[in-house]
């Protein structure tokens, strides 16, 4: 459900991929509970059907032998697993034709991307003889994975099947810089931007109704500004989603708002990621007079240094930061939190997290 690239969320590239491809059923497996299922359920062109061909499957209650009966269930030729945590663009039509002209029951298809391919990204495309035999080996010798797919392409390997490399755009996020500089990216690319937006099959939920709304006095410099926001400040080389509000004399640099978030008057953000507003009421998220990031390019997060680094900072969802405050380079402020403790001390030092 993770906000990506303006107007989708990272499910949206999942699906869209599926939608083009023809797919007769989607399968997502999901290792959190939040409202991914009620998402699916309403999203775009399944609004309002019965049985929607998109099922959300949480891991917490599957096992191999649920697993199996969902293939089972799905009663087709073909069956496609990869790893949709990550937003990708893959033409899932052309790899199965692929499939089909070699005549093979089985490849695992290494994604290639920045000129490389490795196994961390496969799809693995197979028959339905061959998915269901890997599985009921599985049963039949009592294994257990806590990912069940890795584990049927594990089988599937040491059976020895062909592995070829198939080219994709797909974004890898392992970290907060890896969502920072891919958000950047796929927005710079012309080429990948125009392919996004001129396509039908990907339809988020995100967008607001309404155009932007631009103050006599905000400058916009080198950024992405979308549906439903107010912009009486300065933006530049940042990506600001749909409903944002930024107050008069705000200052973002470098920087990407994710939606609804509201920031107040007299505030400066500097290589900052500040996540949702989820909240009904329009308290400000970010309030007046308020300094957050750091110019610095190197520190790193002490509680977090493989997650957040390289200087940006970030603010989860529907924080209350008051007025006044300030927080530095690599800093962590955990979801709903901020209020309690600027009260007490105006400042988070570079680097530090402030966590329930």
């Amino acid at each position: 459900m993770l906000p990506f690239g303006g107007r989708f969320r990272v499910v949206d590239f999942t699906i869209g991929n599926s939608i083009s491809s023809g797919a007769r059923h989607t399968i997502i497996y999901s290792n959190n509970r939040d409202d991914l299922q009620t998402y699916v359920e309403n999203y775009g062109p399944f609004e309002g059907m019965r049985f929607p061909p998109i099922k959300v499957v949480s891991r917490e209650y599957s096992n191999i032998r649920f697993c199996y009966n969902l293939v089972r269930n799905c009663n087709t030729d073909y069956y496609a697993i990869y790893n949709g945590d990550n937003p990708s663009i893959i033409d899932f039509s052309t790899l199965v034709k692929n499939f089909r002209t070699k005549r093979r029951r089985a490849v695992l298809y290494k994604i290639r991307f920045n000129r490389r391919a490795t196994m961390a990204y496969t799809i693995l495309v197979t028959d339905r003889k061959r998915i269901l035999d890997a599985i009921t080996s599985a049963i039949d010798e009592g294994r257990e994975s806590p990912n069940i797919f890795e584990m049927i392409i594990n089988i599937m390997l040491n059976r020895g099947i062909r592995v070829e490399v198939f080219r994709a755009c797909y974004w890898p996020l392992n970290n907060i810089p890896d969502y920072y500089y891919s958000n950047i990216e796929i927005l710079r690319n012309p080429e990948v931007f125009s392919f996004l937006y001129r396509g039908n099959s990907i339809e988020s939920k995100i967008q607001s109704s309404g155009i932007a709304r631009v103050g006599m006095n905000a400058r916009i410099v080198n950024s992405f500004i979308f549906d439903g926001c107010e912009i009486n400040g300065e933006v530049s080389n940042s990506i600001v989603y749909p409903g944002v509000s930024i107050g008069e004399r705000t200052v973002i640099r470098d920087s990407i708002i994710l939606p609804n978030a509201r920031i107040g008057s007299h505030t400066s953000i500097a290589k900052t990621v500040i996540d949702e507003n989820l909240s009904e009421d329009l308290h400000l998220n970010v309030g007046n007079n308020c300094r957050i990031g750091s110019d610095d390019d190197q520190i790193k997060n002490s509680d977090f240094p493989k997650s957040i680094f390289k200087s940006i900072t970030l603010i989860g969802k529907d924080c209350d930061i008051p007025d006044g405050s300030a927080i530095g380079g690599a800093c962590y402020v955990s979801s709903g939190l901020g209020r309690e403790y600027f009260f007490k001390r105006r400042y988070l030092d570079d680097g530090l997290s402030l966590l329930e």
